[in-house]
């Protein structure tokens, strides 16, 4: 940290600490709601990490997180999946018709 971290008394109540970073976190999920809607309708490639939940989940080239359903093994794998619906921290989808023809 900073010397002033180090030797200035935090003038700062708990309560206006914790109003400030629920005011910015609430800020930052409008600002991914509204990115992340931009992305529905349209094909990305990502890469799959592995199954959660029953669910594939993998990244983007933008790292942004992308859960799909299909019974074919895709671990390690780039797929497309079309993005079909959004929330602020994720994104879901299906398999492109073209990419299931190419992993069976």
């Amino acid at each position: 940290g900073t010397i002033a971290s180090r030797t200035m008394d935090d003038a700062v109540p708990e309560d206006e600490k914790t109003s400030r970073r629920q005011m910015v976190d609430r800020l930052q999920e409008k600002i991914q709601t509204e990115i992340n809607s931009r992305l529905v309708g349209r094909y990305e490639e990502i890469l799959v990490e592995g199954r959660r939940k029953g669910k594939w989940q993998g990244r983007t080239r933008s790292n942004k997180l992308v859960f799909f359903e299909d019974e074919a093994y895709h671990q390690g794998k780039l797929v497309t999946i079309k993005i079909e619906r959004s929330s602020p921290w994720s994104l879901q989808g299906t398999l492109a018709v073209e990419a299931k023809l190419i992993t069976r």
